[in-house]
């Protein structure tokens, strides 16, 4: 438990996800990595484990708010990455590489989520299972609400809209990291971002939370 070891080259799942503060100096870089990991190297399996699975772990949590989903897919997401890495010219960009993996798959559940529901082949109303402490039962509430009213979005404009507004990333790098086009991406914000305001309206208690920001920059 808790990181890839040589399992990630056979064909066991990777481990359960554990997630641990590492002090990176004088660790390779991720050229390095990533050259060792081709050479099938597990130590570099291990590293890049540590130093990414945080990253990949929060985008999926924030943008589905179950931490179950998100440690499963995430695992997922570096199996696949582990996989297909030799399909990275730029070594320098694993990164960049690993974000996008996470955004596909993040894509990928949403859409597989929603034909669930549509064949009713799991429950569509269940609680975040995002820990919360006990006495915030109203917090933890609310957050239901936002959660349910992103489950009415699609996968694209979901995923955008995350991005924008949970991660912080500007147009530009939405579009770079899926793979569709500037003005593609301001639709998709713009029209989640219209979405959820006027559902959010019809909650006094979530409308507060709910902020609109501008999206007709390119940032």
């Amino acid at each position: 438990m808790g990181h890839p070891r040589g399992a990630w080259w056979g064909v066991n799942r990777p481990p359960t996800l554990r997630l641990v503060s590492v002090d990176r100096a004088g660790e390779p870089d991720d050229v390095a990595l990533v050259r060792a990991l081709v050479a099938r190297e597990d130590w570099a399996a291990t590293a890049i484990w540590h130093r990414y699975a945080p990253m990949v772990y929060g985008v999926l949590d924030r943008a589905l708010g179950s931490a179950g989903e998100s440690e499963d897919l995430t695992q997922e997401v570096f199996w696949r990455i582990f996989a297909a890495i030799r399909n990275l010219r730029e070594p320098s960009a694993l990164r960049s590489f690993i974000y996008s993996a996470t955004v596909r798959m993040l894509r990928w559940h949403l859409r597989s989520k929603k034909l669930r529901r549509i064949f009713l082949l799991s429950n569509s109303g269940e609680m975040p299972d995002r820990p919360v402490p006990a006495a915030d039962s109203e917090g933890r509430e609310l957050l239901g609400r936002f959660y349910r009213l992103l489950d009415t979005l699609s996968a694209n404009d979901r995923t955008s809209f995350v991005l924008r507004h949970v991660e912080g990333l500007g147009l530009r790098e939405i579009a770079e990291a899926t793979g569709a086009s500037l003005a593609t991406v301001k639709r998709r914000v713009r029209r989640a971002s219209d979405r959820i305001t006027v559902l959010a309206k019809a909650d006094p208690e979530l409308v507060h939370y709910v902020v609109r920001r501008g999206d007709s920059d390119d940032r």
